[in-house]
């Protein structure tokens, strides 16, 4: 009889633990998976992008629990598509992090990239967080954090996007304006006194005279250091008035209380 109930007792407790050594490993298998289909959805979004496809992107994004401005993103991405042709892009993949079947995907990234106006070559690197979550059986894309991988055109989308621990620091541009009068003749140029590119694919400019005030768009980006081509400032050199660049302060800069000059006539 005491044979018999040992045996039970070594039974039970045998079977428990390889019952819970079961259930360790199947959590384990689980959460590899879940990890490896974020990393491939992550893949394809990122060959989308490089294809400039946006409507294969968005297919990977869950406009229904997308926590940020879904609309604002799309944007975004557009815009991208529009002023930018990227060159290449290398991703690291740093850590995957759970919050339930949520996973956190944290990248470290180089784009190299041109921009459609100018071809100029850009050269950016960050770091960001891509939250994804399991929609229908199928991770998408509900949030984004750190630096601008995606998106980085449109600065009302850039307002969208909380920063992260580890994140790159950029230097900033700093726009200013030049004006060269000679008599009731000239020309002014916009000058980027910073350390850091533009990179919206074009620079707003208006000018304000005694009859009348007008924006106008420099299509090109300025890296630090450079200035535009010459721009005719005859109105503004003949009657007096002050050209502003950057008036709706689209650009983030390292010093925004220089972008205008006045021109007095007396």
């Amino acid at each position: 009889m005491l044979k018999n109930i040992l045996f039970l007792f070594v039974f039970i407790f045998t079977t428990l633990g390889l019952a819970d050594s079961q259930y360790d490993k199947s959590l384990v298998v689980q959460n590899q998976s879940r990890n490896d289909k974020v990393v491939s959805v992550f893949k394809a979004m990122m060959e989308a992008y490089e294809e400039e496809d946006q409507t294969n992107f968005f297919s990977y994004v869950s406009e229904e629990r997308f926590i940020q401005d879904y609309m604002t993103f799309y944007d975004a991405i557009e815009k991208d598509f529009r002023i930018f042709d990227i060159l290449s892009i290398d991703t690291w993949v740093d850590k995957i992090t759970d919050d339930g079947i949520k996973r956190y995907l944290y990248v470290r990234w180089e784009k190299r990239y041109q921009s459609t106006n100018n071809n100029n070559e850009l050269l950016k690197r960050g770091y960001s967080r891509f939250l994804f979550d399991e929609v229908n059986g199928h991770y998408k894309l509900i949030g984004l954090a750190g630096n601008n991988f995606w998106g980085e055109s449109l600065p009302e989308w850039k307002e969208e996007v909380p920063q992260i621990a580890g994140q790159e620091v950029y230097e900033l541009p700093d726009l200013t304006i030049k004006l060269s009068c000679s008599g009731t003749t000239g020309t002014f140029v916009i000058q980027n006194i910073g350390g850091g590119d533009t990179t919206n694919g074009s620079i707003e400019y208006r000018v304000t005279t005694n009859a009348s005030s007008q924006d106008f768009t420099y299509d090109s980006d300025l890296a630090a250091g450079e200035e535009s081509n010459p721009i005719n400032a005859n109105d503004v050199c003949l009657d007096g008035g002050v050209i502003i660049v950057d008036p709706n302060n689209s650009i983030s800069e390292s010093n925004e209380e220089n972008n205008e000059i006045e021109r007095t006539i007396s």
